[in-house]
């Protein structure tokens, strides 16, 4: 087996990254916390993000200025993907999700890695409320069969979506049998402050913090939560913009959220660059991150619960995630039922009430980060399939 060091990498992003000095969503995150990964294992990486996409949001912070670039950031029309990789072949490339494809074909010497980050027919499915979007769904279906059919290898963020994308594989026609596919978890670097057994935890600081999606309604524990805000141990932050492909009006969320952010207890926050929002983070005891369930939640790897772990913060969580078992494995946090009332108000009073707990889950967060969300952990089973090419 041949070393992948000093083989040229290239992850086609959905979304800004952080290089590029705006606030950042998932798909992002995802082709970030890649790219580090494997420059750790000696890989020569590029992101390369379309550059539509990258001008259509940069408008929304002025046009008198030039969108930043970055030294480990290409941006390309889509029009310009093929020519751009032939000209840099051989090399890897990995699509996050089935987004660009239509921009690409085979190319010699190009290597081609579909990353099953999510399941966007689920997402596309709840995202509406009202008629099923049929054309929607027959050309994202299309579009994610003709990237498998492109693909050489495949990774998978998280295990319990696995059987999940192997039927598409089906679907697509592809001899299962002898094409890689693995799990890749979703990492991060990890951004981890003090030690825990030096913190304070006389007062417990309570954040919520990521963007609302409208396949993702956060549920009565709001309620819940309400009832501890008048204690004075207790805050919570909340920083919880609307992701750009929402409306405010439609989020089923946004009565529970204007009534928090009306309590004297809650800090409220804008977007933040990751760099910022990872510094934030890092000072919160506990990160909420409670939602009702649906099918698409039962499949997602929930981006700022992995954040937040990443960040040494233990995470109140549903129990039906690709998260959860991570949580559960490291006792990194808590499992709960979000509509389960009382068990919710029993655990919010165990954690204000018992500082030794909320240290030694501090402790184990730190443990499950930095053997799983870590970037260059994460990243083995991708670099070992580079390797046998």
């Amino acid at each position: 087996m041949v070393s992948a060091a000093g083989k040229k990498v290239f992850i086609i992003s959905n979304d800004i990254v952080p290089s590029l000095g705006m606030p950042v969503a998932a798909p992002g995150l995802r082709a970030f916390g890649l790219a580090e990964g494997l420059r750790a294992h000696g890989l020569t990486v590029k992101t390369v993000v379309v550059k539509g996409f990258v001008e259509r949001q940069w408008m929304r912070f002025g046009r008198s200025v030039p969108h930043p670039t970055a030294s480990d950031t290409e941006i390309i029309g889509a029009g310009s993907l093929v020519r751009y990789l032939e000209t840099n072949a051989p090399a890897t490339v990995i699509l996050i999700n089935s987004n660009q494809v239509d921009n690409l074909r085979p190319i010699r010497g190009i290597k081609y890695v579909v990353d099953f980050f999510a399941p966007k027919m689920l997402e596309m499915l709840y995202h509406h409320s009202g008629e099923y979007p049929k054309e929607e769904m027959q050309n994202l279906r299309r579009r994610k069969i003709q990237a498998i059919k492109l693909a050489d290898a495949f990774i998978v963020n998280g295990a319990k979506k696995v059987p999940y994308f192997l039927a598409w594989m089906l679907q697509a026609d592809r001899d299962i049998r002898n094409l890689p596919l693995v799990v890749v978890n979703m990492c991060a670097p990890l951004y981890l402050n003090d030690r825990p057994s030096d913190s304070d935890v006389s007062s417990i600081r309570f954040a919520v913090a990521g963007y609302l999606h409208s396949w993702s309604t956060l549920g009565s524990w709001v309620k819940v939560m309400e009832r501890y805000l008048d204690r004075p141990e207790v805050s919570l932050d909340l920083m919880v913009p609307w992701h750009w492909s929402s409306r405010e009006y439609e989020h089923k969320s946004r009565d529970d959220l204007d009534r928090l952010k009306a309590n004297k207890s809650v800090t409220t926050h804008g977007p933040m660059r990751f760099s910022d929002f990872q510094k934030f983070l890092s000072g919160v005891d506990v990160a909420i991150d409670l939602f009702q369930h649906n099918l698409e939640r039962e499949y997602a790897m929930v981006t700022r619960s992995i954040i937040a772990l990443a960040c040494g913060v233990p995470v109140l969580h549903p129990p039906f995630t690709e998260v959860s078992p991570l949580i559960a494995e490291y006792d990194a946090g808590w499992l709960v039922d979000p509509e389960d009332s009382k068990a919710l108000e029993a655990l919010i009073s165990r954690i204000i009430e018992n500082p030794q707990m909320l240290r030694k889950k501090k402790e184990n967060t730190r443990a499950l980060a930095s053997a799983v969300v870590e970037p260059e952990a994460a990243v083995k089973p991708l670099v070992r399939i580079m390797e046998s090419w």
